[in-house]
């Protein structure tokens, strides 16, 4: 495993690539959450993942770890730095498979704008390393694209489930 510097969820938009994205989805802040929650749905709106681990028994909180596996074999370990159901979770990478990033993060903020609906803004950020790096120049409007498709990809989800699974 490659370590990554530990970074808390207030000093992401600190680190040297940072992006933020934001969207009204169709349910219900428990509604999110529950999906974000749910280990099964992260591979269907994530291109890329293959699966979810949590390797700490709910309920989930600060400290709550879990393992991400991606097609092509990259491994990330990720420990959670803040955790308020229907408000708020962030994490932190605390090592990788691969050497890509020396710190990297991720924030999901949700505000309840009541009708069923919230507000999500999601904020990435992280710091390449080796190859990544000398090759960001042309990844990050890349990066920017998929991310925004990536929140896209989640309210499109939710607007699948049925009512009494995503509200």
């Amino acid at each position: 495993m490659f370590e990554c510097r530990h970074v808390e969820a207030d000093d992401l938009q600190h680190l040297a690539q940072v992006y933020v994205n934001e969207r009204v989805v169709n349910t219900t802040p428990d509604g999110l959450f529950a999906i974000l929650d749910d280990e099964g749905s992260w591979p269907v709106w994530v291109p890329g993942i293959e699966r979810v681990d949590w390797t700490t028994e709910r309920p989930f909180g600060v400290g709550t770890t879990r393992t991400v596996f991606f097609t092509g074999g990259m491994e990330i370990f990720e420990t959670f730095t803040a955790w308020s159901h229907g408000e708020r979770m962030a994490f932190c990478l605390s090592g990788a498979s691969q050497r890509v990033w020396w710190a990297f993060g991720e924030d999901w903020q949700v505000s309840d704008l009541g009708d069923g609906r919230c507000h999500v803004r999601w904020l990435v950020g992280y710091e390449p390393r080796f190859v990544f790096r000398a090759i960001h120049f042309l990844v990050r409007p890349l990066m920017s694209l998929a991310l925004s498709k990536m929140l896209d990809n989640l309210s499109s989800y939710v607007d699948k489930q049925a009512p009494n699974e995503a509200q």
